[in-house]
């Protein structure tokens, strides 16, 4: 699914980059890593709920890693 229209960036791309940089926690920090620029800002709201399920999927990870 398209989630920056501007940029052409899909929910895929976003994935990608937050998995390859746990560091991300902004929109606009990973639009840095998609190798863009926010323009209209429509997808600010969709990109923190990405980061948001990133973060609580790697909290999630670690737990179960820890109970291990």
């Amino acid at each position: 699914m398209i989630v920056c229209v501007c940029n052409a960036k899909s929910d895929r791309t976003a994935r990608e980059a937050l998995a390859c940089g746990p560091h991300i926690d902004t929109p606009a920090a990973l639009h840095r890593a998609m190798g863009c620029k926010p323009q209209c800002g429509r997808c600010l709201p969709s990109l923190a709920e990405l980061i948001a399920e990133a973060r609580a999927d790697a909290t999630l990870a670690g737990l179960m890693a820890a109970a291990d």
